[in-house]
């Protein structure tokens, strides 16, 4: 299987849709099973964050808002749910359905999810510093991932199911946090191919949607 797709990338398009969880096992399937031949092409694997925020949460109120273009400031680790010795840093940048990513290999060597890191402790490089000024650590969110390739190479798609959200200062002390009710496939393609991105959504029982995990999250565990 060749390499998975989370990584820095050039602007893009993101159509995301929401998948009832006991629809979660035919996934893989539907997408085998179309006309864009889709393939899995990387081993499933979990997928953990710590999202930052300000204290008045302007990330979260922007995405609500429904501001065209706004950003989410997040670590995140593969594998298991201790914080590794390395992570990555990211800044996702959305303006409507496009959206890119600012990635970083940043020290995560602490001692345990509840001593939270603070940003100021991620050594996040110099060039992001200003955006991360004033910000803290608001949620933990943790899932399954799988990935999908078209048989054109176009489009990507991946699952994301089993999705939990937790606060962070209450990771390892409540179980897995809250459950999310719902799964998310979401498909990822250059802007040339927008136009077509459309055979691919008409071939799926799904309307496009626009949650985001960190809302949902946000609202399941401050109750917003």
């Amino acid at each position: 299987m060749i390499k998975a797709t989370d990584g820095t990338a050039s602007y893009r398009y993101e159509r995301k849709f929401t998948v009832p969880l006991y629809m979660v096992r035919n996934l893989a399937t539907m997408l085998r099973a179309s006309s864009f031949g889709f393939r899995e092409i990387f081993s499933e694997r979990h997928v953990n964050n710590i999202y930052y925020d300000t204290p008045l949460f302007r990330f979260f109120s922007e995405n609500v808002q429904g501001v065209p273009e706004r950003k989410k400031i997040r670590i995140r680790w593969y594998g298991e749910a201790h914080l590794p010795n390395r992570c990555r840093f990211e800044i996702k940048r959305k303006n409507g359905l496009v959206g890119a990513k600012d990635v970083e290999q940043v020290d995560c060597s602490f001692d345990n999810l509840n001593d939270m890191p603070g940003i100021e402790n991620v050594r996040v490089p110099d060039i992001f510093a200003h955006e991360t000024a004033s910000v803290g650590p608001t949620l933990l969110n943790r899932y399954r991932r799988r990935y999908f390739l078209s048989a054109s190479e176009q489009f990507r798609a991946t699952i994301d199911y089993d999705i939990f959200y937790s606060h962070p200062s209450a990771a390892n002390k409540n179980g897995m946090g809250y459950p999310d009710n719902e799964a998310v496939l979401e498909l990822k393609y250059d802007h040339e191919f927008d136009m077509d991105a459309s055979g691919v959504s008409s071939e799926l029982p799904f309307s496009v949607s626009k949650k985001s995990k960190y809302v949902t999250g946000i609202n399941m565990v401050y109750g917003f």
